[in-house]
């Protein structure tokens, strides 16, 4: 079954990131949460270890509204991210993106 691309949704999410890709406003809606979570997984190294320093450095980069810890806490609740039990080495996690986010990060690049 192929998943239904909804664009009033990629528009409304669209408008939660910046010209450059960053996240400034957490959306208010959990689907469109999600859908920006993938956003900002996609920005994250792929088969790389990093520490929380290192995660929470890049969050800090990519968004804007103070808040590096939930995006963390969230990938790692998605499994997106993963992290050791004491939480010293976290990894992205290797997904197909669904096609909404997909549709959303051609949106965000440069010229979409």
């Amino acid at each position: 079954m192929i998943e239904a691309i909804d664009p009033k949704k990629i528009d409304r999410v669209a408008r939660c990131f910046d010209a450059e890709g960053r996240l400034v406003r957490w959306p208010g809606k959990r689907a469109d949460q999600l859908l920006a979570l993938w956003i900002v997984w996609s920005y994250l190294p792929d088969d790389r270890q990093m520490s929380e320093a290192e995660v929470s450095a890049m969050l800090r980069d990519w968004h804007e509204y103070d808040d590096y810890a939930l995006l963390r806490r969230e990938l790692v609740d998605l499994d997106l991210l993963r992290r050791t039990p004491n939480g010293r080495i976290y990894r992205r996690i290797s997904h197909d993106m669904p096609p909404e986010a997909l549709a959303l990060l051609t949106r965000l690049a440069p010229g979409g």
